[in-house]
């Protein structure tokens, strides 16, 4: 399983989820074998965050081009959302915690 966390910083799990989805600067993706142990911590650049127009598509598209499962972040907007749904990505809103403790929670029901 693969879920990325939307933020503005690039310090892995020590990353504060960010309130905006398309306009984060980075994904912080983090992947999982089957009994949730953390297999990789990955940090990208959003190619939304700096998108004139579509953030929210473009950040959509760049996760499913890396596979990811989940994505996590405080706000989606409507197109991110629709695009998500259409995509089978499942999305969470949570934010301003840091990444580690988002994944806790998520992982925890």
């Amino acid at each position: 399983m693969r879920i990325a966390f939307a933020s503005d910083m690039d310090k892995g799990l020590e990353s504060i989820v960010g309130r905006k989805f398309g306009r984060s600067a980075y994904f912080i993706i983090v992947e999982l074998d089957d009994n949730k142990n953390i297999l990789k911590v990955e940090s990208i650049r959003n190619p939304g965050s700096i998108a004139a127009g579509g953030a929210g598509i473009k950040a959509v598209q760049e996760l499913v081009n890396r596979s990811v499962d989940i994505a996590v972040a405080g706000a989606f907007g409507p197109n991110a959302m629709a695009a998500l749904v259409e995509t089978g990505i499942k999305y969470y809103t949570i934010s301003d915690v840091p990444v580690k403790e988002a994944l806790n929670k998520i992982l925890s029901g």
